[in-house]
């Protein structure tokens, strides 16, 4: 079969978009199958997943989301004519092949103070009428599935649940030596509770900054390590650390390069994801496999995400949060229990398994 991929999010830092379609190039190269892959990107830093595979074309479509849906993407694909087409969120105007969408999560739907106006505008249009004509959609977790087939009046039946996976590179690792580095190379000093995502505000930090805060007054002696890309509404988060005044104990190492978000886990003595509403919620695997203590959120896919391996919380109750963690940092029970579960919840999720279920969906879908 010959399939198309809109890649666009692959280099520009986009967190779990970004590492949805990382999983699968990377398993779809590993895979021994004839397929023809062209691979429409938008940013030079897709091109790092190249490896001389002639099975792989990359072909440069441009940046600017409008060009790249009505004009770049539809004449592209005119040209090129693939058996599927797989996108992520939007469809493009104008295409003629069976289309598959990932749709991680509808946030916006749920949470649309947390998102720019003409963000949350264009999603629920453009998203709801790509889940209604796509032939197939993809996501990342049972709740998800269930929420899109509600919320958008599609069957339950047109959609496939396909679980991301911690990369090999998350595992425990030498505590020490990983404080070393991180501490040389971002000057992030232990101990320290950390947390690992889009800084924006459905990720709850306003309240973990506020949790934090009391577990200190309480005499918790870590630093909170804020790790990943200023988003939406951070001006808000920087605004309450000031009032608190928590600017000394609050640290933003900024975007962490892959490669060393392993270190980051293994140097941290606690790992907190308070987010109000994901699709999956990947940073909580990458924690469990690294035999990190975890903590995270009641609702959406969390739960269905972390099982009985992580302390789960309210995200909308501060003093629950940072009872939590007080009581995890000074447990070490507790902590072994919870390093021992996360290992073993971590280790049911493989990319073998996303890579399977998305080549399944392309060969129903498929008209070669």
């Amino acid at each position: 079969m010959n399939i198309a991929i809109d890649v666009h999010s692959l280099g520009t830092q986009a967190g779990g978009n970004e590492t949805y379609f990382r999983q699968l190039i990377q398993g779809l190269t590993a895979d021994s199958s004839d397929n023809r892959y062209t691979l429409f990107y938008t940013h030079p830093g897709a091109l790092d997943l190249k490896t001389g595979d002639r099975r792989f074309t990359f072909v440069e479509v441009p940046k600017n989301p409008i060009a790249r849906l009505a004009v770049g993407l539809p004449q592209k694909l005119r040209e090129l004519r693939p058996d599927v087409f797989h996108c992520q969120y939007v469809r493009p105007l104008f295409v003629n092949a069976p289309t598959v969408v990932s749709i991680h999560d509808l946030a916006y739907e749920h949470f649309p103070a947390f998102f720019h106006p003409l963000e949350r505008t264009r999603l629920k249009i453009t998203v709801r009428r790509t889940a209604r004509r796509a032939d197939h959609i993809l996501t990342l977790s049972e709740f998800s599935a269930a929420d899109i087939a509600r919320r958008y009046q599609v069957s339950r039946d047109k959609i496939t649940v396909t679980y991301l996976a911690a990369s090999a590179m998350f595992h425990p690792r030498d505590k020490a030596a990983c404080q070393k580095v991180v501490r040389e190379k971002y000057g992030t000093f232990s101990p320290f509770i950390l947390y690992i995502g889009r800084i924006q505000a459905r990720k709850n930090l306003p309240r973990l900054v506020e949790a934090f805060a009391i577990a200190r007054r309480r005499g918790t002696p870590c630093k909170l390590v804020l790790v990943g890309k200023k988003d939406f509404q951070f001006d808000r988060l920087e605004a309450r650390i000031k009032e608190l005044g928590m600017e000394d104990s609050v640290i933003f190492p900024g975007y962490v390069a892959f490669e060393d978000l392993p270190l980051f886990y293994n140097a941290a003595d606690l790992f907190v994801f308070p987010s109000f509403f994901e699709g999956f919620g990947l940073p909580v695997i990458e924690s469990m496999a690294s035999g990190v203590p975890t903590i995270t959120s009641r609702g959406s896919s969390l739960e269905e995400v972390a099982g009985d391996a992580a302390v789960l919380i309210d995200p909308g109750n501060t003093d629950s949060l940072a009872e939590a963690m007080e009581r995890v940092l000074k447990d070490a029970d507790l902590q072994r229990s919870l390093s021992e579960k996360g290992l073993r919840r971590s280790a049911e999720f493989n990319t073998g398994s996303l890579t399977a279920q998305v080549l399944d969906v392309y060969k129903s879908l498929g008209r070669g």
